[in-house]
C-alpha cells in the first residue's frame, strides 16, 4: 500500500528523473509524459506539483492538461484525497484517442467557425454543446498565434424569420406527413391555407423555402418560411404518395429557388476579358470546358443550359456592362426591360 512514509524516497528518485528530462512545451508531448506517468506509476498518485516539475510548466497549466485529458481524450484520471495526487484507474493508452494532425487542426478552426455563423438556428441547438466542445479542443490544441478561426471573416448570417419552423418541417418529411398552414405574400395581406407534403428545406440568400408536393392542385410548390404564419402550422396524419422527386435534378438546371414548369433554354453570353477571369474562377452557374464558345483577350463567350428565370435576370443585371446576353431573344427582352424599369425610377 502506498503510505506518506514511502512517497519520500520516491519522490527523490522521480524528482533525479525528471531532473535529467527536457523541458516539455509542446502541448502534445507534455500530454505524452502525463499520460506516461500515470500509467508507470499507478500505485502512486502524481501531485499537480509533481507534473508541473515533470514537465517545467506552471501547475495552473498542469490542471489544464488534466482536465483536457479527462473531457476530451477520456482518460480514466481519478483524484485520490489521501495522499494527494492524479493516477489512472486502469492502463491508458492515450495514442489509440483521437490524434489530430497540423491540417486537421486547421481544418476544425474552420469547421468551427463556420457551424458557429448558424448558432441562432433553433435546428442547431442540440449541436452548440458540442461545437463549444470542439472549439476548446481545438484552442486547447493549439497555441493562440495558431488560432486560425480569427484570421476567417464569413459573411454575417443573420437572424431570418422563419428559420424556427426548419425542424418542425424536417421531422414531417422524416414522418412522411402532409402539413397545413396560413401563407402570406408579400404583393398580398390576404392568407391562404394551403396542404404540403413536403419533400426538402432548402437554403437561399439567407431564406429558408419548403419544397414539395401540393395534393390539393397536383404540383410542385415552394413556400419561403418566413411568410408561414407561425401559429397555423400542423403536421397532419395525412399522408400521400407523390410522384418521385429529385432535388439535384430538379434545382440543377435553375438559380434560386421556385417551381419550375418551363424547360431549361441554351443561352450565350459574352464576357468581358476580366469578368470571364472571375466567372471561371467563380460561376455562377456551372458549365463544362466545351461549353466555352470564346476565349480571347479580349471576351470571354460561354453557352449555359439553364432556367430562365427572374433569378437569372437578377444575377445578369448584377454584372452590369460586364456581361452581354447573345441570345435567347426572349433573356435580351427581360434583361433590357428590367434595366429600363431601374433606369426610369431616376426620370
Amino acid at each position: 500500500m502506498y503510505t506518506q512514509a514511502n512517497r519520500i524516497p520516491y519522490l527523490r528518485n522521480f524528482l533525479h528523473h525528471s531532473s535529467t528530462m527536457p523541458i516539455v512545451k509542446n502541448r502534445e508531448e507534455r500530454l505524452q509524459a502525463i499520460n506516461s506517468r500515470l500509467n508507470r506509476w499507478g500505485n502512486h498518485p502524481a501531485t499537480t506539483e509533481d507534473l508541473a516539475e515533470l514537465c517545467q510548466v506552471a501547475q495552473s497549466t498542469i490542471k489544464q492538461d488534466i482536465a483536457y485529458l479527462k473531457d476530451f481524450r477520456d482518460a480514466p484520471i481519478q483524484y485520490s484525497r489521501k495522499p494527494k495526487g492524479y493516477y489512472y484507474t486502469r492502463p491508458f493508452n492515450l495514442a489509440a484517442s483521437i490524434t489530430l494532425t497540423d491540417k486537421d487542426l486547421t481544418a476544425l478552426h474552420t469547421a468551427v467557425a463556420t457551424l458557429n455563423q448558424y448558432q441562432h438556428l433553433h435546428l442547431f441547438a442540440d449541436l452548440r454543446g458540442t461545437v463549444d466542445k470542439i472549439d476548446k479542443a481545438v484552442r486547447f490544441r493549439t497555441s493562440s498565434a495558431d488560432d486560425y478561426g480569427q484570421h476567417i471573416l464569413f459573411e454575417s448570417v443573420p437572424y431570418v424569420k422563419g428559420s424556427e419552423w426548419v425542424e418542425l418541417f424536417l421531422r414531417a418529411i422524416q414522418a412522411q406527413r402532409v402539413m397545413q398552414f396560413d401563407h402570406q405574400r408579400f404583393d398580398t395581406e390576404v392568407t391562404k391555407t394551403h396542404r404540403l407534403f413536403p419533400h426538402v428545406i432548402k437554403e437561399h440568400r439567407n431564406r429558408w423555402y419548403v419544397v414539395g408536393w401540393q395534393p390539393d392542385y397536383q404540383g410542385i410548390r415552394v413556400f419561403g418560411l418566413d411568410r408561414i404564419i407561425g401559429h397555423s402550422i400542423q403536421v397532419t396524419e395525412d399522408t400521400c404518395d407523390p410522384p418521385a422527386f429529385d432535388a439535384d435534378v430538379y434545382f440543377r438546371q435553375a438559380l434560386g429557388v421556385a417551381a419550375y414548369d418551363e424547360p431549361a433554354q441554351d443561352i450565350i453570353l459574352s464576357f468581358t476579358r476580366q469578368q470571364g477571369l472571375h466567372f471561371r474562377a467563380q460561376p455562377f452557374y456551372e458549365f463544362q470546358e466545351e461549353a466555352i464558345l470564346v476565349d480571347t483577350a479580349e471576351e470571354f463567350r460561354v453557352k449555359l443550359t439553364i432556367i430562365v428565370n427572374k433569378e437569372l435576370v437578377f444575377e445578369l443585371a448584377r454584372l452590369g456592362d460586364s456581361v452581354k446576353v447573345i441570345s435567347p431573344p426572349g433573356l435580351v427582352n427581360e434583361l433590357t426591360a428590367y434595366f429600363r424599369q431601374a433606369l426610369h425610377q431616376y426620370d
